[in-house]
């Protein structure tokens, strides 16, 4: 793993991050988002779905970094990853109140 690679691993997550659509629909959020506003009505939704989101994203991202250098993702790297993450919410949000 080299720098190059890490800058292109970066650059697949943002590319990825812009197909909203797809990833909306294949983990869900939208159906999970009002089973949990239904059942477990949570005081602060807005941190509910975003951890939510955020974990299930970070997962996807640790699980594609693995597969294209066969080790884990170290703790720099991941902090950016989730910094891009975090400032995808909030179109990930207004993608589900649509």
């Amino acid at each position: 793993m080299n720098s190059k690679g890490l800058q292109t691993f970066i650059q697949d997550v943002r590319d990825d991050l812009n197909n909203l659509d797809e990833i909306v629909n294949y983990y869900d959020f939208l159906g999970n988002h009002n089973i949990r506003t239904i059942v477990f009505n949570p005081e602060n939704d807005l941190s509910f779905f975003e951890g939510y989101v955020t974990a299930i994203l970070d997962q996807r991202y640790r699980e594609f970094f693995r597969s294209k250098f066969n080790c884990e993702i170290d703790e720099l790297t991941r902090v950016d990853i989730l910094e891009i993450i975090r400032s995808h919410l909030p179109y990930i949000r207004k993608k589900l109140d649509e």
